[in-house]
C-alpha cells in the first residue's frame, strides 16, 4: 500500500516548455492528497530556486530531498539530513576550473554562486527557466562553507574525465548534456528518501517515486513503483515499473492515478 510519493520538479511536476505548473499537476496533488498520501519533492534544485522563482507556484509538500539528496528538509524546513562534499574534492574541482575556464556553479546550504557567467552558463539557465545564480568572484569560499553540490559547466567535459578527478563524487549529466550535478559519492535521490522514510516512518514498499531525469533513476529503481514520464530519457524508462504519458499530455495526472490503484 503506497503512503507517500516523491516527485521531481523539472520535466515531471513542472514543464520545461511553458516554464510553469500545468493544471493537471495541480489535479495529480489533489488526487493524492484526497486519499491521505504524503507527497514530497525530490529534485537536484536548491532551496533558494524554489523559493524565489516560484518554482512550485502554490504547491505545498510534506518534505524535501534537495540537491539530489545531499541536503534533506521536512515540511517546514528544518534540516533531516545534511551531507556536504568532502573538501578535498571541493579543492580538486576549483584547480580544474582555473586550469580550463568553465563556469562553476557551487551550492551550500543557504546560498548558491557562479564563478563567472558564460554563453553555455545563460543558455542552460535559459532551458530550464531559471534566472543566473550571483557571481562570486572569490570560490574559494566553497573550501570553508560546506558544498553540497558542485554545477560545471561546459561541452567539453565528459562523466569519465570528472570521475578521474574526483573519486569521492558522483556525477550525473543534465538532460541536454553540457553541465553536469557533482554530489559526494553514495549521496543521490535514493539516500535521501531513506532518510525522509526513516524521519516519517515509512517502509519502502509504501513509496513511489515519479521522475523523468538521469537523477532520477536510483530512487526510481529503489521505489515500490517507480514511474517514469513519458518525456524522459530510454534509461529513466527502463528503469521504471510503469511509463506514463508526457508532462504536455497530463503524463504526472495519469501517473498518480495509476497509483491510486495501490492506495
Amino acid at each position: 500500500m503506497i503512503k507517500a510519493i516523491f516527485f521531481d520538479i523539472d520535466g515531471t511536476l513542472r514543464d520545461f516548455t511553458e516554464k510553469g505548473i500545468r493544471p493537471g499537476t495541480y489535479q495529480a496533488i489533489d488526487l493524492a492528497r484526497s486519499h491521505g498520501i504524503q507527497c514530497f519533492i525530490a529534485t537536484g534544485r536548491h532551496l533558494l530556486e524554489i523559493q524565489e522563482e516560484n518554482l512550485l507556484d502554490r504547491l505545498i509538500f510534506d518534505g524535501y530531498v534537495l540537491l539530489n539528496g545531499s541536503l534533506c528538509l521536512d515540511g517546514r524546513l528544518s534540516p533531516i539530513y545534511e551531507n556536504p562534499i568532502p573538501t578535498s574534492q571541493v579543492q580538486a574541482m576549483l584547480a580544474l576550473q582555473k586550469k580550463l575556464g568553465f563556469s562553476l556553479l557551487f551550492m551550500e546550504k543557504n546560498a548558491l554562486y557562479v564563478s563567472h557567467i558564460t554563453p553555455q552558463l545563460e543558455k542552460l539557465q535559459a532551458q530550464i527557466g531559471t534566472a543566473i545564480p550571483p557571481v562570486e568572484p572569490y570560490m574559494e569560499r566553497g573550501l570553508t562553507h560546506p558544498v553540497y553540490q558542485m554545477s560545471p559547466f561546459s561541452n567539453q567535459l565528459t562523466p569519465e574525465f570528472l570521475a578521474s578527478h574526483l573519486p569521492l563524487c558522483d556525477i550525473t549529466s543534465w538532460h541536454d548534456g553540457g553541465a553536469f550535478d557533482i554530489t559526494p559519492k553514495g549521496g543521490d535521490k535514493q539516500k535521501g528518501i531513506k532518510k525522509i522514510m526513516k524521519h516519517y516512518g515509512f517502509s519502502r514498499k509504501e513509496v513511489a517515486a515519479i521522475g523523468d531525469g538521469y537523477n532520477d533513476i536510483p530512487m526510481i529503481r529503489y521505489a515500490a513503483i517507480g514511474i517514469a514520464m513519458g518525456n524522459g530519457n530510454r534509461q529513466v524508462k527502463e528503469a521504471a515499473d510503469f511509463v506514463t504519458d508526457p508532462i504536455e499530455k497530463d503524463g504526472l495526472l495519469h501517473g498518480v492515478e495509476y497509483l491510486s490503484r495501490f492506495f
